[in-house]
């Protein structure tokens, strides 16, 4: 069996309560929110977060909205709601490699300038 070596996986930044106009009764009421953040992964190691998405509950009409956007379109407030809401550290792991793996050649090849040799 062939495992997938890349693609898209999720992990669930948080959750919270909210006052949402709910897209089903279009009432402004409070729902139920979860924040998952999705991003890419190359042989299991998270590359770089993509987007994140909101599954909202009304708590009124008891509504279950998945991948609902995450931005001012579902929140009044989007502002303030984001500053709550950050990707997982984790997810920045490929790019933090590749950036060291720069800084290092490049500071091998200051190195190696500096002392003559080719």
């Amino acid at each position: 069996m062939l495992l997938p070596k890349y693609g898209i996986k999720t992990a669930i930044i948080g959750d919270g309560e909210y006052l949402i106009k709910c897209p089903h009764c279009e009432c402004d009421t409070w729902s139920d929110i979860l924040v998952i953040s999705n991003y890419y992964h190359f042989f299991y190691v998270p590359i770089f977060p993509l987007y994140k998405d909101v599954t909202i509950f009304c708590k009124k009409c008891g509504l279950r909205r998945y991948g609902a956007p995450f931005n001012s379109t579902v929140f009044s407030d989007f502002s303030e709601v984001k500053r709550h809401y950050h990707n997982p550290w984790y997810t920045y792991i490929g790019i933090t490699i590749a950036t060291l793996f720069i800084l290092l050649c490049v500071t091998f090849a200051i190195i190696g300038a500096i002392s003559g040799y080719k």
